[in-house]
């Protein structure tokens, strides 16, 4: 018996240590999501789908969403909404998974029309796999 308890709790100790496996949330994915955001801000400032559609998941495609569904979402149909950033963004992520909270703003920076994007790390990339109207999105939490 003594020897099994030598050795379970030496064992114990180094589970609790390590946190039993958990990873922990990678800090410099930070600048990677912010700089992902500001790529797509100047694609969409560019209305250049090229570059809009490397920022995309193929995701993006199974909710009905494109790189022409995003610019027509962000200058409204009729195209005459002057769109200068995504200001005032909040990023909410795991490992895997991010949200960023945002507005699409004029040159007036108004906070009235808000925007929440998904992403999903996938081979070294943050790609992102969709976009809604954040007052009208039934989901709250990392898609």
């Amino acid at each position: 018996m003594k020897k099994i308890s030598i050795f379970f709790i030496p064992f114990l100790m180094l589970l609790i240590y390590t946190g039993c496996g958990e990873k922990k949330i990678n800090r410099d994915y930070i600048p990677m999501l912010k700089g992902n955001l500001y790529k797509l801000q100047m694609a969409v400032k560019d209305k250049n789908i090229s570059q809009i559609d490397s920022l995309l998941s193929v995701k993006v495609l199974s909710k009905k969403q494109s790189s022409d569904s995003l610019l027509r979402f962000v200058y409204g149909g009729d195209n005459s909404f002057d769109f200068v950033q995504f200001g005032n963004a909040e990023i909410v992520y795991t490992n895997k998974k991010a949200r960023i909270d945002c507005y699409i703003m004029d040159s007036t920076s108004s906070n009235d029309r808000p925007v929440v994007f998904f992403l999903e790390y996938d081979h070294d990339l943050w790609l992102f796999t969709s976009f809604a109207d954040r007052l009208q999105s039934d989901s709250m939490k990392l898609d």
